[in-house]
């Protein structure tokens, strides 16, 4: 394996490499919808050609072989040689599982392991299996004086350029597909001729390793012996099967060129390639690649920024100087939207994280033997490059979900008035500075009354307060640990365990979680996150005489409080607030030295925060009000404190904590 070659062509392959995979996921799946697309057929199979040729200059040859494997079948199903049935996209699914472990394995600098053999020897039987017979081959040529290839090998070169054709010349006729992926089709054989006599091609022809002849002088297809010669050479530069390293034997200058370069088995299709390579070539000059961390970088200091302008703007109130105002004012608006455009340089399509779902929902179902189909809405919505990779894992087990507990089986679906097929709706949309994301579903939906019985059954509340609890708060009871409704367990779900990741997951991310559900109709569950987590708005309050932030996607209301309409129920202070019970937390306590010991005023500023599914009030000294602060992690001596995700410096220049509200009530007031 070349991964020792130049840095640089390795990550051209990666890149692009990459993008085709997570495409062909997408693409595999809808192709089992309609078998019949040609133009997905064509996108498939150039897509395992552009990685097999990129592969093959690399010298990835694990990755080359399951490659040409999977070409070949897909050869065959575009020209209406091998019907498609689940059976068959199960084996070109399991390939392209291989391809993405291989491909894992070059990422991390390593040598790719070899595929199943079980898994090569289908995918050849399925392609040998649905090929026509061959028509026996004619009295064999004398072999040329060159001991560069086998015997053996030489026959199949001859077998490839002698195949006799229907009435058609054989310049004319189809290319018959490689069957067990030792010969070349005569398409291939001729644009090999092509570029050897000079002929324009779609593509600019690859320098071989040999001096190559000229047009010959009579101008018909056929070769002289030294042109013959040096195509043996060409082919045979390494022991490598002939149809499977066709861009490994020819110098190109990067992966992905010698992948336009190799031919395709069907000729029309060797331009098309070389079409679409043009495309991005324009598209290049208009962008740069820039590593990630420096993106980092650039995001830290403009969050310095934001600090200084928070600064300038306190000192712009207090002084009475109009031109010092308006500079300020000018530096504000300037700084804001230069944040807004180094956060948008770090935005990424939440399609990265949605393109792996219909491949997760097809298993899932073929395993449950369910039919469900998924919709993806607002695939192009931006959100910030951190928070795609985190929400990754929460949505995965989301729509596994939907799909396990949500869709009904087809039999009870249809008894119950439903199309056989289940339904599930994958959506984003941007409200503000913040993204919503929304996964529902047309199944069977919840029974609060079922949710509130298996909490009593579990121990979690007794049957007193379940039955108090909200349609809404029976619902969240998914998120307790260990909280299931399944009363068998299987591989899939039924452990209690996974909703509570998910619900502390995007409490991690500042974000929130709903559920809204009708039985027999369905459930829908929204997820709500910032744009981004490098700048936070929070609301300042003062305890005592110390300034702290919480996290304003958290706060729910401010209000004024009498104290003496407070009350005490097991030993927990409380407020009435809309006919409800309010739990109320003097967080001076917790997190002021001396908290204990300071006298309670007669009035005081509630601010009700959310913690998941429940509403708790925190009562403060003072309201200082809203602002943007950017997050500094904690050092090594402070890390691990109880209730503080961070610090930032305020617009007065003082230190203030960022409050983590339900690592705070964890701790503090033995919660959640």
């Amino acid at each position: 394996m070349a991964l020792d070659a130049d840095d640089e062509i390795l990550q051209d392959f990666l890149i692009e490499a990459g993008e085709i995979l997570e495409r062909l996921s997408e693409q595999l799946v809808e192709l089992e919808h309609n078998a019949a697309d040609k133009a997905l057929l064509n996108a498939i199979f150039r897509g395992f050609h552009t990685v097999k040729g990129g592969a093959g200059f690399l010298q990835l040859d694990a990755l080359v072989t399951v490659c040409h494997a999977a070409e070949n079948l897909f050869d065959l199903l575009r020209n209406d040689k091998l019907p498609m049935h689940a059976g068959l996209m199960d084996v070109i699914l399991q390939a392209l599982d291989v391809v993405n472990a291989m491909f894992r394995q070059v990422q991390a600098h390593e040598e790719p392991t070899p595929a199943d053999p079980a898994l090569l020897q289908t995918l050849h039987e399925l392609a040998s299996g649905k090929a026509p017979a061959p028509a026996p081959a004619p009295a064999p040529a004398p072999a040329p004086a060159s001991d560069l290839i086998s015997d053996e090998e030489f026959e199949h070169l001859l077998d490839a350029l002698h195949t006799p054709a229907a009435p058609s010349s054989p310049a004319t006729a189809p290319a018959s597909p490689a069957a067990a992926g030792d010969e070349i089709s005569e398409a291939e054989f001729e644009a090999l001729l092509d570029q050897l006599q000079g002929k324009p091609s779609s593509s600019p022809p690859p320098s071989a390793p040999v001096p190559v002849p000229g047009p010959s002088a009579h101008g018909s297809d056929e070769i002289t012996e030294a042109e013959f010669e040096a195509l043996l050479d060409t082919l045979q530069k390494s022991p490598q099967p002939v149809a499977a390293r066709p861009a490994a034997s020819v110098a190109v200058p990067t992966p992905m060129a010698a992948a336009a370069a190799a031919p395709a088995p069907v000729a029309p299709v060797r331009s098309e390639p070389a079409h679409e390579k043009a495309v991005p070539a324009d598209v290049a000059e208009t962008t740069v690649r820039v590593d990630t961390k420096r993106l980092d970088d650039i995001m830290n200091m403009v969050g310095e920024l934001v600090l200084v302008r928070n600064r300038l703007v306190r000192l712009g109130v207090h002084l009475a100087d109009e031109e010092m105002s308006k500079a300020v004012a000018n530096l504000d608006v300037v700084t804001a939207d230069l944040q807004m455009a180094v956060m948008k340089t770090r935005m990424q399509p939440i399609k990265k994280v949605f393109g792996r779902f219909p491949r997760v929902v097809r298993d899932l179902a073929r395993n449950l033997r369910k039919e469900v189909e998924l919709d993806q809405v607002g695939e192009e919505t931006d959100l910030d490059k951190n928070l795609v990779e985190a929400l990754a894992d929460p949505l995965v087990h989301l729509v596994r979900n939907a799909v396990d507990h949500g869709i009904e089986m087809p039999a009870l679906r249809e008894s119950r008035g439903k199309p056989r097929v289940g339904r599930i709706v994958l959506s984003a949309r941007q409200e503000g500075d913040h993204i919503v994301l929304s996964i529902s579903d047309d199944g069977a939906g919840m029974d609060p009354h079922k949710l509130r019985s298996k909490a009593v059954e579990k121990g979690l509340m007794d049957e007193e307060a379940a039955a108090r609890l909200s349609d809404s708060e029976a619902f969240n009871l998914i998120f307790y640990p260990g909280f299931s409704t399944k009363d068998e367990i299987s591989d899939i779900s039924g452990r209690g365990v996974g909703m509570d990741v998910v619900k502390t997951k995007i409490t991690q991310l500042n974000g929130s979680i709903d559920i809204n559900s009708v039985l027999g109709s369905g459930t829908e569950i929204a997820i709500k996150v910032p744009l981004t987590l490098a700048i936070m708005p929070t609301l300042m309050i003062m305890l005592g005489q110390q300034t702290f932030a919480l996290p304003l996607a958290s706060v729910n209301e401010i209000f004024h409080m009498d104290v003496s309409r407070k009350n005490v129920v097991d030993g927990q202070d409380v407020i009435i607030v809309r006919e409800k019970a309010l739990p109320l937390f003097y967080i001076k306590r917790w997190l002021v030295p001396g908290g204990y010991g300071l006298p309670q005023t007669d009035s005081a500023h509630v601010v009700v925060v959310s913690v998941g599914s429940k509403k708790i009030g925190f009562v403060v000294d003072q309201l200082i009000g809203q602002e943007e602060v950017v997050i500094k992690p904690l050092g090594a001596m402070l890390q691990g404190t109880p209730g503080i995700a961070g610090a930032t410096i305020t617009g007065d220049g003082r230190i203030a904590m960022i409050l983590d509200v339900p690592s705070m009530l964890r701790h503090y007031a033995n919660r959640l």
